[in-house]
């Protein structure tokens, strides 16, 4: 199916699960595939599509979920760039009224792994972010993107987060009048590359706490060629305030966006976690970050916290591959040092 036999379905139109199945079930029909028939596409790709699954998802009695979908719709044949828009009409339906709960998460298989490694075993990196949103408390380790007590219990109907196809730029803002410092780090918005300046081989990406007390992902320094996805965006908070704190947003094709989260309790805290785009907004200041010029060097910037005197650090100064992000009083040291420049 090409790109242009998807877009003619009105997705813009869908918002409930009712309206999602009706589309879902033309999709099925323009690609004249059984059910049997879409599974074994999907096998193919490596991704898990039970007929009973998809069965109730085509009568409107269970809402897919996001890996689930995708796996649907690139076996009725529609174009990969066509996916995120699917994502979308599916969150649309989640929120809208009388949306019907969202499937079980299937077991892992060859495209649910926990986690990939490199050639030599050494580094490892969890792959589902969706997965570990809908698995919750069970033992996978280096899973996506879970809350700890209360808010995980509030955000738990969250399992699919919107993606822009390239990242929609922020609107405009005025001119600052704080001078060339705040000029150069509002420039800075849109997709970029955060490094350690130490180690300005390695950028900011998804990893884990190295010390295995916290098991789902957090914010570590990978080699750059690793690091993507999740692309990084800078996000303004206010984007008409002449001087603006950031999210730190993190955009992945297929499982959307979240953005960098301090942790403020328990195991990993004060490690970043990313947070399903849906929970992060101006009232939390534990989201917001300050990109703060350091002295007269180009491109060297101080990550500081909202409202405070911490700013963004490696554990323990690590320069090494794989360490983990922590936020700690600011010091002047030079791990909490970052270049920051423009991956569009």
């Amino acid at each position: 199916m090409s790109s242009d036999r998807s877009e003619a379905l009105d997705l813009r139109g869908v918002r409930d699960t009712a309206a999602l199945a009706v589309l879902l079930r033309e999709l099925k029909e323009r690609s004249g595939l059984t059910l049997r028939e879409l599974e074994g596409r999907a096998q193919t790709r490596g991704e898990l599509l039970a007929r009973s699954t998809v069965s109730d998802i085509l009568r409107g009695t269970r809402l897919p979920g996001p890996e689930t979908l995708a796996a649907y719709v690139r076996a009725c044949g529609a174009a990969e760039a066509d996916v995120p828009a699917w994502l979308e009409a599916r969150q649309r339906a989640e929120e809208g009224p009388g949306a019907r709960p969202p499937e079980a998460a299937p077991g892992p298989g060859p495209a649910d792994a926990d986690v990939d490694a490199d050639a030599d075993g050494a580094a490892r990196r969890p792959r589902s972010w969706m997965a570990a949103m809908r698995l919750g408390g069970l033992r996978r380790r280096a899973r996506w993107w879970i809350l700890a007590g209360a808010v995980t219990a509030a955000l738990a109907a969250v399992s699919v987060w919107t993606l822009s196809a390239v990242g929609s730029p922020p609107p405009s803002s005025p001119a600052s009048s704080a001078g060339p410092k705040a000029a150069a780090a509002k420039s800075l918005r849109g997709f970029v590359e955060i490094r350690p300046a130490r180690s300005p081989h390695l950028c900011l990406t998804e990893g884990r706490d190295t010390q295995g007390e916290y098991l789902n992902a957090v914010a570590a320094q990978l080699p750059c060629a690793e690091a993507r996805p999740p692309h990084t965006y800078l996000r303004p908070v206010d984007p008409d305030a002449s001087r603006t704190t950031y999210f730190i947003e993190w955009q992945h094709p297929q499982h959307g966006r979240g953005c960098l989260t301090l942790r403020r309790e328990g195991p990993g805290q004060d490690l970043l976690e990313p947070w399903p785009w849906k929970s992060c907004d101006a009232t939390r200041s534990y989201q917001h970050f300050r990109i703060e010029p350091v002295g007269r060097t180009a491109n060297r910037y101080l990550l500081r916290l909202e409202g405070t005197r911490r700013c963004v650090g490696m554990r323990d100064d690590s320069t090494e591959t794989g360490a983990d992000v922590t936020v700690e009083p600011c010091d002047g040291t030079a791990d909490q040092e970052f270049l920051i420049s423009s991956a569009a």
